[in-house]
């Protein structure tokens, strides 16, 4: 992200399409990785359910 903002800060007329490109493959990186963290907490969630529910 840090990439394509510094393109955009110092380079706009050379650098507009790749800052851009690289601020949406940042946004699309995060929101994977939001979706993937959320998925993994929702499954260990369900695994201590299953192995704390019996005491």
């Amino acid at each position: 992200m840090g990439f394509g903002l510094a393109l955009l800060q110092f380079h706009p007329e050379r650098g507009g399409r790749l800052g851009y490109s690289a601020l949406a493959v940042a946004g699309l990186v995060l929101t994977v990785g939001l979706l993937r963290f959320r998925a993994h907490r929702r499954e260990l969630a369900a695994c201590q359910l299953v192995a704390g529910g019996g005491s």
